[in-house]
């Protein structure tokens, strides 16, 4: 390694992951994650509202969604693309990387430390990105959120 900063090459570290995995939870949980102008959680809480598994999962790395529904595809390219550009950024080369997912839980078991009671509408959520570098070590980064499934008639959407 010292030998690539001689020549002007500076490579990433392992531990930069973990920053990277806060990165993409913090942006995914946000209100900036938007599909057809709603709030994303919102439109994948109603997606998985009727199946017996409340739980979504993205691959970073393949852009692939389980469940599957194209009306997520821009959503998860998005990410995908968000993924592989904070690597490049951080000069984390992508052979570095095992596995990158995304997993949404709707209707997880109330905590009281993460989740806000009758501040925040909504049942809880929650979301964690985990990076597996190719030393098999997990970098996992998680947030916590409520929401309700989408709902056309009680929310404004954006015009951006």
């Amino acid at each position: 390694m010292q030998a690539l900063e001689v020549l002007g090459i500076n490579m990433g570290r392992r531990r930069e992951l973990g920053s990277i995995a806060s990165g993409i939870i913090g942006s995914f949980r946000s209100r900036n994650n938007d599909v057809d102008g709603y709030w994303g959680i919102g439109k994948l809480y109603l997606f998985v509202d009727h199946l017996q598994s409340k739980c979504v999962s993205i691959d970073l790395c393949s852009q692939r969604i389980a469940p599957y529904n194209p009306h997520f595809d821009l959503m998860t390219e998005c990410y995908s693309k968000m993924f592989k550009g904070l690597l490049i950024k951080r000069s984390i080369p992508l052979e570095w990387i095992r596995s990158a997912y995304v997993y949404v839980e709707f209707e997880a078991d109330y905590e009281e430390r993460h989740h806000n009671w009758r501040s925040a509408l909504g049942n809880p959520c929650n979301l964690v990105c985990v990076v597996v570098d190719d030393n098999g070590k997990s970098h996992v980064a998680r947030a916590y959120t409520n929401c309700f499934p989408h709902d056309a008639k009680r929310e404004s959407r954006s015009i951006r």
